[in-house]
């Protein structure tokens, strides 16, 4: 048995190999059409393309709108228009990317080798397009898993924090044995085995303005922001389990009056629900720093803390992470999982049940970046272990 499967993952990979004119063109479509999270009416004639593609190759489709405006596209692979009630294994995926529209203009789509750039190629259009691209080649190959149901799934506001569609990836999620994330592979093809959960800190601290020639009468909410800063800074927690960092900082009206307010935003990193509530904890019982306790209690501080993405535990990932690295080894490769620290739906998929394993789009680097750029080379074997994933997992 073990040996038929790899000869059909061998194929796959050397279909993949061979017909690389068909990715580069799906990718050259999903890189020139612009579709940034807050532009949800751009999603719409992308989605409209890759129904067309899919519909070729037998595969159904159904969106679902979102309150701002833009939609998820479902699909799944049936010889008929009914919705399955469960998928074996889904591929899941996001369309928008963090670039604003005219991005090509002065960051071009471009092939030169083995080497593409442009706005989202990384990051992750090629993802989808690998996505894209296994649906041809099993479709052509006729090696569709018969005794499995497979499904698609693209969202339209990953980059936010999936603010809209994460309902509907746990509702998928949750009618899903597998779900497998074609987000952007790891350094040397590693795929993504643990994620960090994201949250948002806001503390305001309100003073008393003053005059500052008069050094009297006011009482410093910046200054007070900082000591508390460093307060925070302080706050530890062994084995990297979370962390702060200080993203926005905006306070005082005028150059000659003491600041009365002040605002600090943290970007909050935490690899575990129970680290983020001892947090929580910690912050009820915050109080103002500074040097004079008279001015400490004319200051009046208020937090809020806004979880995001929770966490991806590796519990969730490790049976398929097992399984995936048995096909890279089929392929003549050493498959390597990690934990990152940005989150991702695959995140929202584990916190609805479902097993998961994420990092399996494409390689290259620089996502977020005018450098970010995807390597070709890199498609046949990724294309193989998801087909591999899609028989298996």
């Amino acid at each position: 048995m073990t040996e038929h499967l790899q000869e059909r993952v061998n194929r796959v990979h050397a279909w993949a190999r061979d017909h690389m004119d068909l990715y580069r063109d799906v990718l050259t479509e999903l890189v020139t059409r612009e579709t940034p999270s807050d532009a949800p009416e751009r999603m719409r004639p992308l989605i409209d393309w890759i129904v067309g593609m899919m519909r070729e190759l037998h595969i159904r489709s159904r969106t679902f709108p979102l309150e701002n405006g833009a939609a998820v596209l479902l699909q799944w692979v049936s010889t008929d228009d009914a919705m399955p009630q469960r998928f074996d294994v889904t591929l899941l995926g996001h369309l928008d990317t963090v670039w604003p529209v005219g991005t090509l203009a002065t960051m071009p789509f471009r092939i030169e080798g083995d080497r593409v750039t442009g706005p989202g190629v990384f990051d992750m259009k090629g993802g989808v397009a690998l996505a894209v691209y296994l649906a041809r080649c099993l479709h052509t190959l006729d090696a569709w898993p018969r005794h499995r149901t497979i499904a698609f799934l693209w969202t339209p506001d990953e980059e936010i924090g999936s603010r809209y569609s994460r309902h509907v990836i746990a509702e998928v999620a949750r009618k899903s044995r597998v779900v497998l994330c074609l987000e952007p592979a790891g350094s040397q093809g590693a795929v993504k085995v643990e994620r960090y959960g994201v949250a948002t800190l806001e503390i305001q601290l309100r003073g008393r303005s003053g005059h500052p020639g008069l050094r009297t009468g006011g009482v410093h909410a910046i200054e007070r922001a900082i000591g508390l800063h460093a307060w925070l800074r302080s706050w530890h927690v062994p084995g990297d389990r979370l962390w702060l960092t200080l993203t926005r900082i905006r306070g005082g009206a005028r150059v000659n009056q003491i600041p009365d307010t002040c605002e600090m935003t943290y970007d909050v990193r935490y690899l575990d629900t129970a680290t983020l509530d001892r947090l929580e904890h910690w912050l009820v019982r915050l109080q103002p720093v500074g040097t004079d306790p008279e001015e400490l209690t004319d200051t009046e501080i208020r937090v809020r803390l806004q979880r995001g993405t929770p966490p991806m535990p590796r519990t969730a990932t490790e049976r398929v992470f097992r399984q995936a690295r048995m096909i890279a080894r089929w392929l003549g490769r050493e498959l390597e999982g990690i934990r990152v620290g940005g989150g991702s739906d695959a995140a929202h998929a584990a916190a609805a049940g479902a097993e998961v394993l994420d990092g399996l789009g494409v390689e290259g680097d620089h996502a977020h970046s005018p450098l970010e750029w995807m390597d070709l080379t890199c498609v046949p074997y990724r294309t193989a272990l998801l087909a591999g994933l899609v028989w298996t997992a």
